[in-house]
This record gives C-alpha cells, sequence and structure tokens, in this order.
C-alpha cells in the first residue's frame, strides 16, 4: 500500500515540467532544510540557555552554601568562647546572692567580653545566656533568666531531651532584640550548659538575622528562581518572591515542599533536578548542610524563557516562509526568463523532427543553454551534410552494382585467357611461368571476389605468399618472407586485404629502395584481449620527420602532406579496421631509418 502510494507520489513528480521541478527542487534542498536547522538551532539555544541558568544556579547555590558554612563556624565559636570561659561558668554556677560590686565586676571583665565579641562579628545577631541561677539579676542584653524561655514549647522539648546538648533553630522569633518584642526572625543556636553533675547551670542562644543567615539570598528579588530552606523538624523559610512564583505554578507551599522532597534523592548531599510542574518546565539545585539539618533549594521556572523562545522560532519561521515565497516567486520568474529560449531549442527540435530542417534561433548569450542552442544548430547543419552525402552514396553505390557486373565480366575473361596462357606454358614445359601464372590467377580471383568482406588469417597469409611469389619474378629472389603464426588463430576473421597493403609498401619503400634484397617477418599472436600482428621489414626504414606525421595522421585521423603515396595505403588500412571494430583498435608504426620499420596491427581476440 505504502509502495503504490510511493510510486504514485513520484510519478506525479516526474510528469511536472522542469520549471516546476526545479521550484520543488528549491524547496526541498534549501528551504524546508533551513527551517529545521532554524528550529534545532532555537532548541539547542533553549538547551544551552537552560543549562546555563542551572549552571548559574549551581554557582549560587555553592555560595550561599559556603557562606552559611561560614555563619555557622561563628555561631560555634561564639558559643566555645562562653564553654570555654572558665570565669562566667563559675560566676552563674554559684547559687547564693551576689553583692553589687561582684556583679558590677562580673559585669565589666566578663560580660563586656561577651558583648565585644558580638560586636566585631558583625554577622551575629545576638549572643545571650539564660541562666538557671535564680541569685542572679539579669544584664542585658547578655544575662537573662531562664523563664524567659518558657513561653516556646520547642525549648520544654530540647531540655527534656537528655541526648540532645544543641538545637538549631531557623526560623525562631527573636522577643528579646530592641526594641523589645519586635518579634524579628532570626536563626538560633541554643546550646546547654551543665555542671559537672550533669545539673542545668543555663542555655547559650546565638543567633543572626534571617536575611543575613542566609546571604541576601531570601530577599534577593529574581523573576525565574527563588530559595526555599527546610529543616528535618519541619521548619520552613521562603524566599520573598515564593508567593509569585506558587501563583504562577498554580500550587501551594505544601505542595511544593512535597515536589521538592519527592524529586530531590534522600541519600544524596546534593544535585540538580529538572521536572515539569503543571506543564511548566522547571528545574531546582539542592544542598544538604548536616550540621544544621537543613537542606538548601533553589528553584528556577524556564517558563518565561521558553515562552520567548517561542515566539521569537515562530516569528523566525513566520519570515522564512515569506522569504521562501517571495524567493520561490522570485526563482520562477528567472526560471521563465532563462527557459525561454530552452523553449524555443525545443520547439526547433519538434521541427526538425517533423522533416524541417530550416530552423534558426537566436544565440546571443554563452551559458549552456545558448550553447546546447548552437550545438543544435551544428547539429542540423551537419544532419544536412550527412543526409546529403547519403543520397550522393547510394547514388554512388548503384554505379559501383553496374560496375562490378561489368567487372565481373572482364574478371572471367581475364582468367580463361591466364588459363590458357598456362597450358600453353606447361606445354612448352615451362614450368616457372605456368606457376606464376597460377599464383597470379589466385590473386586475381582472391583481390576481386568481394562477396565476403572478412576472410581468415590463413587466407590472407597465402595471398601474401602468392604476392611474394609474383614479385620475386621481378626481384629475382631476393625478397624472402618469414611467417610466425598461432595455429590458434589461422580461421581468425580480418578485414579482407588488410596485409597486402603493408607488404607492398614494405617492398616499394622499404626493400625495393635499398637495392639489395631483403627479409620480411610476419608474426601473429595472442596478447590478452587482443589478436597482435607485426609487419617487420629491414628495408631502408622511415625518416623521423615523416615518421612523426605518419603516426600523427594515424592516431588523430588527420591528413598530411606525408599520406600521398605510402601512408595512404597505411590511413586506409587503419580506418577500415577501426569502422569494423572501434575506436580503440588499429595499426601502429615504427621504423629507424636505415635499419627497419615495423607496422603492427591490433584487433579484438574472439574465441572460435
Amino acid at each position: 500500500m505504502y509502495g503504490s502510494t510511493i510510486t504514485k507520489f513520484l510519478n506525479r513528480i516526474l510528469k511536472l515540467n522542469i520549471r516546476q521541478k526545479l521550484i520543488l527542487t528549491y524547496i526541498l534542498i534549501v528551504a524546508i532544510p533551513l527551517s529545521i536547522l532554524q528550529v534545532d538551532a532555537f532548541h539547542k539555544v533553549r538547551v544551552f540557555t537552560e543549562k546555563e541558568y542551572v549552571s548559574n544556579i549551581t554557582f549560587e547555590m555553592n555560595k550561599l552554601r559556603n557562606d552559611i558554612i561560614k555563619n555557622v563556624e561563628q555561631y560555634i565559636k561564639a558559643t566555645q568562647f562562653i564553654l570555654n570561659n572558665q570565669e562566667f561558668i563559675e560566676f552563674v554556677s554559684v547559687y547564693q546572692e551576689r553583692s553589687v560590686d561582684e556583679i558590677f565586676s562580673f559585669k565589666i571583665n566578663v560580660l563586656d567580653k561577651i558583648e565585644y565579641l558580638q560586636y566585631v562579628n558583625f554577622n551575629i545577631n545576638r549572643i545571650r545566656f539564660f541562666t538557671n541561677n535564680s541569685y542572679l539579676p539579669e544584664v542585658w542584653p547578655t544575662l537573662y533568666q531562664i523563664d524567659r524561655l518558657k513561653d516556646f514549647k520547642f525549648i520544654d522539648k530540647f531540655l527534656s531531651d537528655q541526648n540532645q546538648i544543641s538545637l538549631w533553630k531557623i526560623d525562631n522569633v527573636d522577643i528579646l532584640g530592641p526594641p523589645l518584642n519586635n518579634e524579628e526572625k532570626v536563626v538560633s543556636l541554643y546550646t546547654k550548659v551543665t555542671d559537672l553533675v550533669g545539673n542545668l547551670i543555663g542555655i547559650i542562644e546565638v543567633n543572626m538575622k534571617v536575611d543575613e543567615f542566609f546571604a541576601n539570598e531570601l530577599s534577593r528579588e529574581s523573576s525565574n528562581s527563588v530559595t526555599i530552606a527546610l529543616s528535618q523538624s519541619g521548619e520552613v523559610i521562603l524566599s520573598k518572591q515564593t508567593p509569585i512564583f506558587l501563583k504562577r505554578l498554580n500550587i501551594d507551599t505544601k505542595k511544593l515542599i512535597q515536589i521538592l522532597k519527592q524529586k530531590s534523592k534522600a541519600e544524596a548531599e546534593d544535585g540538580i533536578v529538572h521536572l515539569k510542574i503543571n506543564k511548566n518546565s522547571a528545574a531546582f539545585v539542592y544542598s544538604h548542610i548536616p550540621v544544621l539539618g537543613v537542606t538548601i533549594y533553589k528553584l528556577i521556572l524556564f517558563d518565561e524563557l521558553s515562552n520567548k523562545i517561542n515566539r521569537i522560532t515562530f516569528q523566525m519561521l513566520a519570515q522564512v516562509l515569506v522569504l521562501i515565497i517571495a524567493s520561490s516567486a522570485l526563482i520562477f520568474i528567472l526560471i521563465t526568463l532563462i527557459l525561454k529560449k530552452l523553449r524555443q531549442v525545443i520547439l526547433s527540435m519538434r521541427a526538425v523532427e517533423n522533416g524541417n530542417f530550416d530552423v534558426s534561433i537566436d544565440v546571443k548569450g554563452d551559458d549552456e543553454i545558448d550553447e546546447l542552442a548552437l550545438h543544435f544548430l551544428n547539429m542540423v547543419e551537419r544532419l544536412k551534410i550527412l543526409i546529403g552525402e547519403t543520397v550522393r552514396r547510394e547514388v554512388a553505390q548503384k554505379d559501383a552494382q553496374i560496375k562490378a557486373l561489368q567487372s565481373q565480366i572482364n574478371a572471367h575473361f581475364i582468367y580463361n585467357v591466364l588459363e590458357n596462357i598456362k597450358m600453353m606454358a606447361e606445354y612448352a614445359e615451362n614450368y616457372d611461368v605456368s606457376d606464376a601464372i597460377t599464383k597470379l590467377g589466385k590473386m586475381m580471383r582472391y583481390n576481386m571476389n568481394w562477396k565476403k568482406k572478412f576472410v581468415t588469417l590463413k587466407e590472407e597469409i597465402e595471398n601474401i605468399q602468392n604476392y611474394i611469389a609474383l614479385m620475386n619474378i621481378r626481384y629475382d629472389k631476393e625478397i624472402k618472407l618469414l611467417v610466425n603464426v598461432d595455429e590458434e588463430i589461422l580461421n581468425y576473421e580480418v578485414p579482407k586485404l588488410i596485409l597486402q597493403p603493408i607488404i607492398e609498401n614494405a617492398i616499394n619503400y622499404g626493400i625495393e629502395p635499398k637495392g639489395e634484397g631483403g627479409n620480411i617477418f610476419i608474426d601473429a599472436s595472442i596478447i590478452g584481449e587482443f589478436v597482435v600482428i607485426s609487419i617487420l621489414d629491414d628495408g631502408l626504414g622511415i625518416e623521423l620527420e615523416k615518421l612523426t606525421a605518419l603516426q600523427s595522421a594515424l592516431e588523430n585521423d588527420t591528413e598530411t602532406e606525408f599520406c600521398q603515396g605510402q601512408g595512404i595505403a597505411l590511413k586506409n588500412v587503419n580506418e577500415r579496421i577501426k569502422l569494423a571494430y572501434g575506436r580503440e583498435y588499429g595499426i601502429k608504426i615504427e621504423s629507424k631509418h636505415g635499419e627497419f620499420t615495423k607496422v603492427t596491427i591490433t584487433l579484438p581476440y574472439k574465441k572460435i
């Protein structure tokens, strides 16, 4: 089913004209890939931007974690300072009335040092000691009675747990800070102080404003991120932007905290989580601070980023669509102009097809279509010439047929006369003359019988042997013929009379001018896929200039002034071979003046 649908679709495309195919090609190769690449580019930009956002948030989270740990260290140092102050511990551990001078001395020598510690640690909001000693008066802002903490339920629980020495409270209220009862949000560390037998002496409180403890991260305004701190006891600290985010996400605080806890891994101290919240793309980075028992979450939303990138993507796609339509229209106009001349060529071809050779095309430029038009006009002119030559050849062929009939009559007459002369020579016992006439008759029959255009190599060599025998009557047996032919190719068919013109050249232009007879060697063998026939004579050879001209004429099928006489025979044989077998076959000539001439014929080998 799908195959037939695809075939129908391809057939419809093939039926389109060239103009429509070019426009379709432009859309498929340029327009659509460009749009896909653009969408892919914006997608990669979105992914990269989200990664950058997450990377920035991760960096901010690491910085926040380090700042919190530094603040925790200040808490611990302040607490240790009090615990290690023996003078302070001993004073608050004595349950008896103290004089004003003793209290004043304690204030000047001990409590002022604690207050100084608070002042040099700028982030620390308050350092307090809540004493269990009712004999001691309160010395603000450092020394207080433990009853001040009676309204805090978490203190009762803390005091009742014998194993718990310290307590972190990240969502605490400082009711003792100046001015009184301002209920400022602080992060507090409570530490129990006991005597040697475990009796409670008091509680150390070190607190810091929430915003300063979290390095101003909670109060920072951000359009796409919020910070949330969760303690193991269930305390929650939200940044200033959290209500806005909850409204954008369409969830409440409880649901958000549930999502954060579910997505983060309990066994991992930190990590990055990508998620969807009510179809909103988001991610959060979390980090656990064991000493506090607190996990910090930094949540980032990608909805604004995605919407912005989507708007830009749709705008760019709309622009690309307009550009594609405009460029397609422009291409249509340009192609129409370009193909106008091609249309003229097509109409001219149809006219020639109908037999009208009187066509003309206005060729002005030099582009491919103009070149096509020019070649077409040249082809038409060549066709005119070839048609004229064909007509002349048909006329010549008729004349040749008539002459052939006449030559047959003359040939029979000559054969009969030669036979009578042969009988007269035998009657006179002149057998040399009789043999010569026999060979001459065979040659004449061979040369005049053109019923077959191809003969066996054996027949061709026999004709050469008869020819050499007759020539030796003239040269007094001074020409020797040596033949070496593979038996496998004796019955191999070759074009008739391809050897005799070469042998005649060897005698007339090589051996005869030398004036002392000579040798002719004929070698024929199979070399690979070729039959190679070599004719070598030890005659006068060919001068270098003439040899170069002959070689060029044979290789390029050109006429030269040296092709008269010796060259014309070789050229005719070469052309006959190429017409019979193809342009890659033919003859080659080698020679050294005064020593030899060698003609090599290359033919295709076909097993008989």
